[in-house]
């Protein structure tokens, strides 16, 4: 994944936390588990040797 997609993801992330599909805590704590796993990917991406 590129730095792009990620920032693209968060982005739609946003909007559906603003429209309100997050409401429930479970699915908030998930889809903020997942995009944090995926910055973490791009992080070892870029930075190999951190």
């Amino acid at each position: 994944m590129n730095a792009k997609l990620l920032f693209l993801q968060i982005e739609i992330f946003f909007g559906r936390l603003q429209d309100g599909e997050y409401d429930e805590p479970l699915l908030l704590a998930m889809a903020l588990e997942f995009l944090a796993n995926q910055a973490w990917d791009e992080v070892d991406r870029i930075y190999p040797n951190l």
